[in-house]
């Protein structure tokens, strides 16, 4: 880390951001800026550094090399414990030693209206006071995500569908400035997945001024709204603008290893891949097994 004054103007300035373990480097020089209030979709394969990158910027992996800054203050030189006050994440695929530093899960016992208060003190549990207006805003979040019929149930009771809408909810009920949604419909069916994705939709398009990072292995997520798509592959960013400049058959087909075509209907992207494909992925799996 350097002693430069932080870009107060951005929710995130990262420049050369290096995350070394032994002889591997999950990330390898990534600049990443994001202004406030702008949506950015982080694409890429599985292994490619992009939840390690998002734990870099929450402050629970440190960096080899390189500087990061979010919402103005500089990770080295700042209480963390004040600025993820300012900072919401989702991540349900964590393993569960690790979800409950980094907003996985929440405590199951909890009623629903509870469980969403607890993004006021970005805490597990509930440890802390809640007011009536506390309440009525988790209430009202609930409800816009779908849940209004499950404000009495406790946590562990609701679906996983209904997990991830109430831990969207909680991300947002105190208005964070930066929201980093961390492959938040990981695991779901088609229903449950549409029903996180248009949660998100709803409740960031409510609060414009909170800047979003959304990290996801599928086109198909991508906000209509979306200004910036950026590309990792191997740990490194390899292409970055707005979707319609990288998210087209060359780039994608570079990034994921796999021939695919993708098109824009109704304001979303789709990806295919047709059966030929498999020829060419299994190929060098088949050579090796010979």
């Amino acid at each position: 880390m350097t002693d430069s004054q932080p870009p107060a103007a951005l929710a995130v300035h990262a420049t050369g951001l290096v995350v070394q373990r032994g002889d591997t480097r999950i990330l390898d020089g990534v600049d990443l800026t994001i202004a406030p209030g702008e949506i950015v979709a982080l694409l890429g394969p599985n292994g490619c550094g992009k939840t390690t990158l998002a734990r870099t910027l929450m402050g629970y992996v440190w960096p080899t090399a390189g500087t990061i800054d979010v919402l103005g203050e500089r990770l080295g030189q700042t209480d963390l414990r004040a600025l993820r006050r300012r900072v919401a994440m989702v991540n349900p695929t964590l393993d569960e030693g690790e979800a409950h530093a980094i907003g996985a899960t929440v405590d199951g016992e909890l009623d629903a209206v509870s469980a969403v208060c607890t993004g006021f003190f970005g805490t597990v549990g509930l440890y802390d006071p809640v007011t009536d207006a506390h309440r009525d805003r988790a209430a009202a979040l609930l409800r816009t995500v779908g849940l209004g019929h499950r404000l009495a149930h406790r946590a562990a009771l609701l679906s996983t569908g209904e997990r991830r809408r109430l831990l969207v909810a909680r991300a947002m009920v105190a208005e964070p400035e930066l929201l980093i949604l961390d492959e938040p419909t990981a695991g779901l069916d088609v229903a449950g997945r549409e029903q996180v994705l248009g949660a998100v939709e709803m409740l960031v398009a409510r609060r414009r001024g909170t800047a979003v990072l959304m990290i996801t292995h599928h086109v198909e997520e991508l906000s209509p709204r979306t200004d910036r798509v950026i590309m990792m592959k191997q740990g490194r960013v390899v292409a970055q603008g707005h979707a319609e400049d990288v998210v087209n058959p060359e780039v994608l087909s570079d990034v994921y290893g796999c021939r695919v075509y993708v098109r824009r209907v109704h304001g979303r992207w789709w990806l295919e891949v047709l059966p030929e494909a498999w020829l060419d992925l299994l190929a060098p799996e088949a050579d090796a097994g010979q």
